[in-house]
C-alpha cells in the first residue's frame, strides 16, 4: 500500500472538503498523531492517513452526509436522523476503506468512531481519539494534563478523554453517545 500516495490525495481531498476555520483542527490531528507516533513507536504514516481522514466529510451537507451514509449502507440511527453530522467519521471510514483499500479494523474504527470513542479500539484508534481531543487548539479545562498524560500513558489519558467527553456532555447538555457510554463501561470493567 503506497501511504505516501493516500497522505497527498487525502491531503488534497482536504483542502477542496475542510473549511478553513476546521483545517488547523485537521493539521493539529496530523501533527498530534506524529508526536504520539514517535512516542509509542508505531507507524506514523497510518496515524497521519487516520489524522487526514477522520473530518474529511465534517463540514459537508447534512443531506449530502445522509445521501453517502446510504451508499455506503451505513445503518443510520434515529440519533443520526436527529444529528447527521455523527455521521461523519462512518463516511470517512467506508471512504478510505472503498477509494484506498484500508481494511485494517483499528484504522478504520478509529476513523469512524473518533467524536465517540469504541470499546474494540487498539492502540492506533486510541491515538487518533486522543489527537482529537487534545491537539494544541484545543483549549479547555484540564487539557494541558490530558496532553502530558497522553504521552505519560496511552492508556489511562484515552480513559480521561472518554471521562471528560460524557462529563462534557452533560455539563453542556448535549448527547452522550451510546458509544461513548459502552465504552466507558467496558473501561471500568477493565477493558481496552
Amino acid at each position: 500500500m503506497d501511504y505516501g500516495f493516500i497522505i497527498e490525495d487525502l491531503e488534497n481531498i482536504v483542502n477542496r472538503l475542510v473549511l478553513p476555520e476546521r483545517k488547523p483542527h485537521v493539521e493539529g490531528v496530523v501533527d498530534f498523531c506524529r508526536r504520539l507516533s514517535k512516542r509509542y513507536n508505531v507507524d506514523s504514516k497510518i496515524l497521519e492517513i487516520m489524522a487526514l481522514a477522520h473530518d474529511v466529510f465534517r463540514d459537508v451537507e447534512a443531506t449530502t452526509l445522509m445521501r453517502m451514509a446510504r451508499a455506503y449502507n451505513i445503518q443510520i440511527t434515529e440519533l443520526h436522523q436527529k444529528k447527521p453530522i455523527l455521521l461523519h467519521g462512518l463516511v470517512a471510514a467506508e471512504f478510505i476503506k472503498s477509494k484506498y483499500g484500508i481494511t485494517d479494523e483499528d484504522v478504520l474504527l478509529g476513523v469512524a468512531y473518533h467524536t465517540s470513542g469504541h470499546s474494540n479500539f487498539g492502540t492506533y484508534s486510541k491515538m487518533l481519539a486522543l489527537a482529537d481531543s487534545l491537539e494544541f487548539t484545543r483549549v479547555y479545562d484540564k487539557v494541558n494534563q490530558l496532553r502530558e498524560l497522553a504521552f505519560y500513558d496511552m492508556e489511562i489519558a484515552y480513559k480521561e478523554v472518554i471521562r471528560n467527553k460524557i462529563i462534557y456532555a452533560v455539563n453542556y447538555n448535549l448527547y452522550v453517545l451510546p458509544y461513548t457510554l459502552e465504552t466507558w463501561n467496558n473501561l471500568v470493567e477493565g477493558g481496552n
